[in-house]
């Protein structure tokens, strides 16, 4: 069998410049916590900037409280490699062992969907890096066209600080550090969403299995296997379940945080896109807007996915020959049938994620920059 561990969700690859490996030495557990450090020092520097800076016009204030929110569901996600790492290298272990349990023509749809996530991460990565490079670009023209209008040498740093940088020093350091939190930030959102994606997927595939053998079940009193057999989808489906568990315990946090927070990174980010006339800036806030949808997407399209496909196996459930069968199998499959008869559901709290979440997501978000722009009128009159 081809193997499986080639895709960055079962290696974790781009970790590595955040500091995360599987057998980490002493210089990566400080590159991690270094990492970890720099993304938590971002929240406060731009709480700090805001206050200090009350003076600030109503689309400054939507991006420094977007660039916030989004540094938060940032967080939450790195915060998965320093306080369950375990859980994660046990959960990507967890799927790889049920791999054991499929034939090789089951396997090919692993390989299959193997295959699409591998370009899926590329592409991810290739968006991400766009807005990286473009609020670079903006820095550095807003800092040249600055610098020509006021015939001196003026610094502007991709997101802002609340001290005094114009000193080229204190500049570089100020620079690099946005270019490092910038970097961290595509990493860990590229490897989480990956990751969650690929497992979701194969989960989709299992219940989809699960249900294909249940179909295929002879449990009749005469057939000689039917016991075995039974046992064994049974046992295949309770794992499947397990994994399905733990998984969505696992993200349901850096879930429940991105949904809440989308609405209103969405309705900041198409505010600055209807306001701001520089065309880099309207690139970068129009790719980023993108990339947050596609979050979204990953986790609602998989949540309905995950939802339906595990209330299929009851389908494939009822529709054996079960009234055919021994008393003993009979009450296995009405155990079974009831089991399968409770969706899987990626819930926290009070948001579910599937696709009529992210349809009000979005049209929450449109009233808002509504909203929003009939604020901007106001305190122009």
């Amino acid at each position: 069998m081809p193997c499986l561990d080639e895709f960055p969700a079962y290696r974790f690859w781009y970790m590595r410049y955040c500091g995360e490996v599987e057998r980490p030495t002493w210089w990566f557990r400080c590159r991690l916590w270094y990492a970890f450090i720099l993304l938590c020092s971002f929240g406060p520097l731009h709480v700090l900037y805001l206050v200090k800076t009350p003076a600030l016009d109503l689309m400054d204030t939507c991006e420094e409280i977007m660039l916030l929110q989004l540094c938060a569901t940032v967080v939450l996600k790195f915060s998965l490699f320093v306080t369950h790492r375990t859980e994660i290298y046990d959960l990507v272990e967890g799927f790889k062992s049920i791999l054991k349990g499929i034939t090789v023509d089951e396997f090919s749809r692993f390989v299959k969907c193997n295959e699409v996530h591998a370009k899926l991460a590329r592409l991810y990565v290739i968006g991400t890096t766009i807005v990286l490079m473009l609020y670079e670009l903006v820095a550095v023209v807003t800092s040249v066209t600055i610098s020509l209008q006021q015939h001196e040498v003026h610094f502007v740093t991709p997101f802002n600080f609340p001290f005094y940088y114009q000193h080229p020093v204190a500049y570089v350091v100020c620079f690099l550090h946005n270019l490092d939190a910038m970097l961290i930030t595509v990493f860990v959102s590229v490897t989480i969403d990956a990751c969650y994606s690929e497992m979701a997927s194969n989960l989709s595939i299992h219940f989809h299995i699960v249900r294909e053998r249940f179909e295929r079940l002879d449990i009749s009193a005469g057939q000689p296997f039917a016991e075995r057999e039974l046992s064994e989808v049974i046992s295949y489906h309770d794992d499947v379940l397990t994994l399905a568990q733990r998984m969505t315990e696992l993200f349901q946090e850096s879930v429940f945080y991105l949904l809440l927070l989308l609405s209103t990174i969405l309705c900041l980010l198409g505010y600055e896109f209807v306001m701001v006339n520089n065309i880099y800036k309207r690139a970068q806030v129009a790719t980023l807007a993108g990339i947050m949808i596609g979050q979204a997407v990953i986790y609602t399209y998989h949540g309905s996915v995950i939802r339906d496909e595990s209330v299929n196996v009851s389908d494939a459930i009822y529709g054996t020959n079960w009234y055919e069968a021994t008393n003993d199998r009979k009450k296995q499959i009405h155990i079974s049938l009831m089991r399968a008869q409770k969706p899987v559901i990626v819930k926290s709290g009070f948001i579910e994620a599937s696709l009529p979440t992210l349809k009000k997501i979005l049209s929450s978000s449109a009233s808002y920059i509504t909203m929003l722009m009939s604020l901007e009128a106001d305190v122009s009159e």
